[in-house]
């Protein structure tokens, strides 16, 4: 058995709304162990025992058949998801130029995503890409305004990627 952390891209923005108890509901009944969702915004806690690719199709599948959408998912296990946050290069939150920083993680489908959207916001400080991870910092209140997140906002990196404030994922580790 494998603890896992499942990210659903979209939830709970655009009018999209999910109430977490349906969702936790919907994958348990998936048949996955240990359902638990943190925030309203799509994370869940769960174990299988099932490689990463399964959970994942499982997990996507069982959602669209319940509620209606296709379903993006990006899977994690929950030690990989604290390796992440032992590799960050930056703070939960820092100063930097004066002002108060907040820090981000996107999951991506492939790394070739992330390398393709450090390319486009090429110049961009306070981001650093591992593997397909992608760790990022802007001044608080600005991230909708960051050249990484209009990146990320485009068409072609849409569906391919969901983010996360660190916080969120220091949450999943406590629960």
């Amino acid at each position: 058995m494998s603890d896992y952390a499942v990210f659903l891209r979209g939830i709970n923005v655009s009018g999209r709304r999910l109430a977490m108890a349906d969702l936790a509901e919907c994958v348990a009944g998936a048949g996955f162990a240990d359902v638990r969702t943190v925030l309203a915004t799509g994370n869940v806690l769960l174990t299988a025992d099932a490689p990463r690719e399964q959970v994942a199709s499982r997990f996507a599948a069982a959602v669209s058949d319940r509620f209606g959408f296709d379903a993006r998912v990006f899977v994690k296990t929950v030690p990989e998801i604290r390796s992440l946050l032992a590799a960050c290069p930056f703070g939960r939150q820092e100063q930097h130029d004066g002002a108060d920083l907040h820090t981000y993680v996107t999951f991506a489908s492939s790394a070739q995503t992330v390398d393709e959207v450090l390319t486009e916001a090429a110049g961009t400080d306070r981001v650093s890409g591992a593997g397909d991870v992608l760790f990022w910092q802007t001044p608080k209140g600005s991230s909708l305004e960051n050249p990484i997140a209009k990146a990320l906002n485009r068409a072609r990196f849409k569906e391919h990627s969901t983010t996360r404030n660190i916080n969120t994922l220091d949450k999943l580790l406590t629960r």
